[in-house]
């Protein structure tokens, strides 16, 4: 195998066997001294052990591909906790304020609606942050933005459909075939937004569950599935 060399002082080109390679040797046109290259064939072993060299550099990384780690900062969790704080407020004001003479609770369809999905937003955000599965390139930008959005309306949704069931007050022989089925939605929605194993997939639906039952609750409404 040949290895092309470039005299740096003439500027000849001329093509020098590889086992001269390493070596240094005289030019043939001009006799200045030029070290012969190492073939670039040539493959480097390196210690797994050691970091991996950059794509650069035109070695295989040895090292695992780590992906990197998803985490609130301080001024994300205060942001959270005080917007959990005000929703609660709000709750149990909107409650007082569409409470009708009968001491029952008559808040407008769409004002319910659209909280359903302000909670739902951030619920399948940081569901998604804390539960999603660290071994995977997590979803980021306008592609994070939306699969939340699309799950966060399907789970509104749901809230929407347990409500027009017409059921006030499930029996426990009732929630035995109501509860598997929403359940089963929800944890769908998550798994295919969010590529979450089944088990975690119902958990983060059951979040958004469990919020949207406390502020029902809080507003004065009959907490939902």
């Amino acid at each position: 195998m040949a290895i092309s060399v470039v005299c740096p002082t003439c500027q000849a080109r001329f093509n020098v066997s590889d086992k001269f390679a390493g070596q240094t040797g005289p030019c043939p046109k001009c006799k200045s001294p030029i070290k012969i290259p190492k073939a670039a064939g040539d493959v480097t072993i390196h210690d797994p052990t050691t970091p991996a060299a950059s794509p650069q550099a035109g070695h295989m990384p040895t090292s695992p591909i780590v992906f990197e780690e998803e985490s609130f900062s301080r001024i994300t969790l205060t942001l959270l906790f005080a917007a959990s704080i005000l929703l609660m407020l709000a709750a149990y004001t909107s409650g007082k304020l569409f409470e009708v003479k009968s001491g029952q609770i008559e808040i407008p369809i769409l004002l319910q609606a659209v909280t359903a999905i302000f909670v739902a937003i951030p619920c399948a955000k940081v569901g998604y942050t804390v539960m999603r599965d660290k071994e995977l390139e997590p979803y980021r930008g306008r592609q994070l933005a939306v699969r939340v959005l699309v799950c966060s309306v399907i789970y509104a949704s749901l809230w929407f459909v347990r409500g027009m069931i017409g059921i006030e007050n499930p029996e426990i022989w009732q929630w035995l075939f109501l509860a598997p089925v929403f359940l089963f939605a929800g944890g769908f929605t998550a798994v295919v937004s969010f590529d979450l194993d089944w088990g975690v997939a119902v958990s983060h639906y059951t979040l958004y569950v469990a919020l949207i039952a406390l502020v029902r609750y809080l507003a004065g409404l009959q907490p939902p599935l």
